[in-house]
Formats: C-alpha cells, structure tokens, sequence
C-alpha cells in the first residue's frame, strides 16, 4: 500500500507541475516555472519511493542503497525550488538574484550529507526547515502582502506537516494501512491544496 500511495503522489505531482508549467508559458511567471519543477522532482522522489517500497526489498543491499538515494535526492531540489518560487512570490527579482545562493548552498549541503548518511533523519533535517520557510513567506505574503493564492498554498503546506505528524508518531489505521500510508493520502489533500493556490499566486508586484 506504500507503494502505491507513493505512485499516487507520483501521479498528482507529475499532473500539477505540468499545470503550473503550462501557467508559465501564458503568464510568463517564474514562481510558475519554479514550482512546477518542484513538482516533477517531486514525483521523481515519489515514484522512486514507490519502487524502494514495492521492489526494492528483492534487490541485494547495494542495489537497495542506490534506489533509496535515487528516492530521497529529488527532496533537496524539491526544497531548492520550493524557495525560489517563493522568493520569487515576496521579493523583487534583483532581490531574488542575491537571495539565490541560500538554495544554492542549501542543495550542496543536503546533497553532501545525503551523501555521508542517508537516514531519514537528515532528509528532515534539510526539508522541513526548507518548507518552514517557505510557509512564512507564504503568510508573510498573505497577511503582509495581500498576495491572491498565498494563504491557500500556507494551508496546503500546513496539511501536509499534519501528514508529517502523524507519520512520526507512527499513527496507522490497518497493518495495510499504515503511518506511512496516511501520511501520502493527507500529503496529497495538501498538494492538491497548494496546487489551488498556484493557480492565483503571481511574482512580487504582479497583478493576479
């Protein structure tokens, strides 16, 4: 069932980042183009989850090791361009060229501890502080900017760290329907719900 909860994100991700690419070419919005990639890295993660859960256990360790790494990679450049959309979203875009190096240096450091150690541990450590941003400037643009979509896409983020929650304390409902699998069905509510979002938001000083 993890398996294929996981091809379901896959599904959805791949169906929203070709959306927001196709929201890019009309309205020419980099928060657009930022986010969509956020998305297909994200059913990359997602679809190699699915494969580390499904048929990963048939494998020999090493090949094991390299599928989960193939899974957990795509998280850094999700969170990479998480940020970029979102400073695209709340700062002017000489602004955001400056501001860029903080995603830059982010990815090298996430790759290289991945790299070392790639516990799921470390995969939080990097991607929940990436989002943690990324949700206050989504509210600094709702309740600070007045930005059309912000608030919708901090609501899809916070769903998806109320999935998170309930992962980490392990909360299942049915040997077959487990944590893991709860946390996929909410995450997707809140990838759907920040999809919604997506649809209104804009770059800084753009009229919706």
């Amino acid at each position: 069932m993890t398996a294929v909860t996981d091809l379901m994100i896959a599904a959805l991700a791949l169906y929203i980042a070709r959306e927001l690419h196709a929201w890019h070419t009309i309205r020419l919005m980099n928060i657009h183009w930022h986010w969509g990639w956020a998305f297909y890295s994200l059913a990359v993660g997602a679809f190699m989850g699915a494969v580390s859960h499904g048929i990963g256990p048939h494998f020999s360790d090493a090949s094991r090791q390299l599928i989960w790494k193939a899974a957990i990679v795509p998280v850094g450049f999700t969170s990479v361009f998480f940020l970029m959309g979102a400073f695209h979203n709340s700062f002017s875009f000489d602004a955001v060229r400056w501001l860029s190096w903080i995603p830059i240096v982010f990815l090298g450091a996430y790759v290289y501890t991945i790299s070392k150690d790639d516990s799921f541990i470390n995969v939080v450590k990097f991607y929940a502080p990436a989002m943690c941003l990324v949700l206050a400037l989504m509210l600094y643009g709702h309740f600070g900017l007045d930005t059309a979509g912000s608030g919708t896409v901090a609501l899809g983020i916070l769903i998806m760290f109320i999935g998170a929650g309930v992962q980490v304390i392990g909360f299942g409902l049915h040997q077959h329907f487990n944590h893991n699998d709860i946390f996929h069905v909410i995450q997707m509510i809140g990838m759907a719900t920040m999809y919604k979002g997506s649809q209104l938001i804009t770059d800084y000083g753009v009229a919706p």
